[in-house]
């Protein structure tokens, strides 16, 4: 996404966190079922539909940084782990389950050409 569509999304979220879309329209903030506010994106920013097929091979492209906040005694200290894209919800299933060591507290997303 572009940082003027980024934008759009913040301030989208700022200004209708009391208001309930029922119809989701391209760009309108939506609340799911589960009470989620999500905007709905149905072209790019040149008016094209979305290619599923190059959507998913540029998602596989990508890996994240999780951060995890972990507590040894009275020490705190914070697990940086690169995850592959394929692998995100398994990870974060392993916390979510209450197995991982710690608390997720941040997630990033990275090209693997900007890796440092």
């Amino acid at each position: 996404m572009t940082d003027e569509l980024n934008k759009k999304v913040i301030n989208l979220f700022s200004a209708s966190k009391n208001k309930k879309t029922k119809l989701c329209h391209n760009g309108d903030v939506c609340r799911n079922s589960d009470g989620y506010f999500y905007v709905s994106i149905k072209t790019d920013e040149n008016g094209r539909h979305f290619d599923e097929e190059t959507l998913l091979k540029r998602a596989d492209e990508f890996y994240y940084i999780i951060k995890v906040l972990v507590k040894d005694g009275i020490q705190v200290f914070i697990n940086n782990y690169k995850i592959p894209a394929g692998e995100l919800l398994e990870f974060i299933k392993i916390y979510n389950e209450g197995k991982g060591e710690g608390q997720i507290i941040e997630v990033d997303k990275f090209f693997q050409d900007e890796w440092a």
